[in-house]
């Protein structure tokens, strides 16, 4: 899973700069930007005064996990071992970063606005079907990454630095031709396997488990057959919805709520609207003279602003959707009427008002029923706990679970046989009381809940009857694993001695196969590449074993093959394979030797990677 995750976050990080960059992108267009205050707590990783806080490390390890997620699926577990990987090549990836700005900061290396600007613009996935700049896909990317536009912009800005200082250096490492060559003759071995499966659950037993064995068994392993305490309860659950029936409504309050809540029954008035959206005031007017003396609003979009008809088309927004600046004159107009030029932050705006809906209002008594459902609920809420108080006040003076049951047209349920090893509800507030003791209020998601332990049973050994078809399972798996053990003892004995594996698998009538002509970095019997290698490595007919679970494998090369014709497309991968090992080596020598000049702390325990 680490490595599904290492993958996933490169090839999400090597999207190109586009994912890299510091400086807003709303003041890279000359609107006002924001900063985002420093977090007060300590610093856990620091290179000279640049540090980064626990708070901000801990929220970089959590959007990892959400990366993650969304790539794997929510069911995805994330161990504390995965969790420290991640945090582990955060310390890296953080390190790196801080050390590449403070080379950045000493020799004065600026990346300009104009430059960040145009690599934003040159990304296909933020252009329309005319190649043109779409801010809306943009601002789409923003919200479906969670990313702000500092984020985003200061991704960019430090990629651009980071290749100007580490990648493009290291880049300049060539593969020598004698390098690629040795490393294609090795790739273009190949050999011929023979091997043979042994899987110790296929093995035969020939005998039954006897009574002494059973008995015998039964005594060695007694703590495996102990069954747990278990307990009975009897539950009411006393809902919200359970509490809302027996709350009055009035009619005053009926009204108050209508009128506090006014906008809920409201449907706003909305509008269609065109928009032409220019940064300069000339343009604007231009746009503005044409449409009123009858031109195409599609048109003028198009000729002047250089507007699709996506980028032109507002549709249907309430009053509360537009600019402020805007919003008056549009919500002012009549249909077919042009608003404009109108200046805001973004720039000059031309408007149609293009089409009108009225609101609309749900009249009170049309309403009642639902606000009495919400005001009941409301008050649900609000005396839950006079309700519960009430209830364990009743229990207290002697009520039994019944009575209150019967008091608030309640059931009771029954849970028999309950477990503290369960994942049931009221596990824990079964195991917290004694026999006939009836808990306080337990709060969960619909309200509460009061639990009677009606009957205890301890913990106890089971006798050796109900043990036994569990004691015969536990023998078989053992017998099966013997017999397996010492086939294969013999199977490497006989091989060592002299013996060929042919004869070998013939012997003890194991199944014996034989492999096609295959590179070291093919594979059969589901060994791994290291696996293949160290066989590759071996003189022919030395037989290595590799077990797997139930399952070991018992494999030697016996034959080398022709070796493997490498093509020009195979060569290239060669060398681009080499060529990224290198300089991934590289860019991690230069940044180590780099960061040898700056002061350099990670407090790994308070990361929880140290103890």
């Amino acid at each position: 899973m680490i490595t599904k995750l290492r993958k996933a976050q490169d090839s999400w990080a090597a999207k190109a700069v586009l994912a890299l960059t510091a400086l807003s992108f709303m003041s890279l267009f000359g609107v006002s930007g924001y900063l985002n205050s420093a977090a007060e707590n300590p610093a856990v990783i620091k290179v000279n005064d640049n540090g980064l806080s626990l708070a901000e490390f801990n929220q970089q390890v959590d959007e990892q996990i959400r990366i993650a997620r969304r790539l794997f699926g929510d069911n995805i577990e994330v161990t504390d071992e995965i969790r420290n990987s991640i945090a582990s090549e955060l310390v890296q990836k953080n390190l790196s970063e801080m050390i590449v700005k403070e080379i950045a900061g000493a020799r004065k290396i600026y990346v300009s606005d104009d430059l960040v600007r145009n690599i934003i613009f040159s990304q296909p996935q933020f252009r329309d079907e005319n190649g043109k700049f779409n801010r809306a896909a943009f601002q789409n990317f923003l919200s479906t990454t969670n990313w702000s536009e500092q984020k985003y912009i200061n991704m960019i800005r430090n990629d651009i630095v980071k290749s100007f200082l580490i990648t493009n250096p290291v880049n300049n490492i060539k593969v020598s031709k004698t390098m690629a060559d040795l490393v294609a003759k090795a790739e273009s071995q190949r050999k011929i396997f023979k091997y043979i499966e042994i899987d110790s659950a296929e093995m035969k037993i020939d005998r039954e488990i006897s009574n002494e064995e059973v008995e015998q068994y039964y005594e060695d392993f007694s703590s495996e057959f102990i069954n747990p305490e278990t307990r009975d309860i009897s539950v009411i659950d006393l809902t919200f919805e359970d509490i809302a029936k027996q709350v009055e409504v009035s009619e005053e309050e009926v009204t108050e709520f209508y009128n506090a809540n006014i906008e809920n029954f409201e449907t706003p008035e909305t509008r269609e609207v065109l928009q032409i959206l220019s940064a300069d005031k000339e343009t604007a007017q231009k746009a503005a003279d044409l449409v009123k003396s009858g031109a195409d609003f599609y048109e003028t979009a198009e000729t002047v602003a250089e507007q699709n008809k996506e980028d032109t088309e507002f549709g249907f927004v309430s009053k509360d959707m537009l600019i402020e600046d805007i919003a008056e004159g549009v919500f002012s107009a009549h249909k077919g009427d042009i608003v404009g030029p109108i200046e805001s932050e973004l720039g000059w705006h031309v408007i149609k008002v293009k089409d009108i809906k009225a609101g609309s209002k749900t009249d009170e008594n049309v309403a009642r029923k639902q606000i009495v459902e919400a005001i009941k609920t409301e008050k649900a809420y609000e005396t839950a706990y006079d309700v519960t108080k009430e209830i364990e006040d009743k229990l207290g003076a002697g009520a039994s679970l019944e009575d209150v049951a019967k008091d608030l047209s309640l059931s009771i349920k029954t849970i028999k046989g309950v477990k503290d090893t369960d994942s049931a509800s009221y596990v824990e507030t079964a195991f917290s009381y004694n026999k006939d003791e009836i808990s306080q209020a337990v709060e969960n998601d619909n309200g509460f809940a009061f639990v009677r332990v009606d009957n205890i049973v301890e913990a106890h050994q089971q006798d050796i009857a109900t043990a036994t078809p569990k004691i015969k399972i536990f023998w078989e798996e053992s017998e099966k694993s013997a017999i397996a053990q010492e086939v294969i003892q013999d199977v490497m004995n006989d091989i060592e001695n002299g013996d060929k594996i042919d004869d070998v698998a013939n012997r003890y009538k194991l199944k014996l196969t034989t492999t096609e002509a295959l590179t070291r970095s093919q594979s059969f019997a589901d060994l791994s590449q290291s696996q293949m290698i160290e066989l590759f490595n071996d003189k022919l007919n030395v037989a290595k074993q590799f077990t797997f679970g139930n399952k070991t494998v018992i494999a030697m090369a016996v034959k080398d093959a022709k070796a493997k014709e490498m093509s020009d497309e195979d060569m290239d991968i060669i060398n681009r394979r080499i060529s990224i090992d290198i300089n991934q080596e590289a860019s991690t020598q230069l940044i180590n030797s780099y960061g040898n000049n700056y002061d350099v702390r990670v407090k790994y325990r308070q990361l929880g990677l140290a103890d």
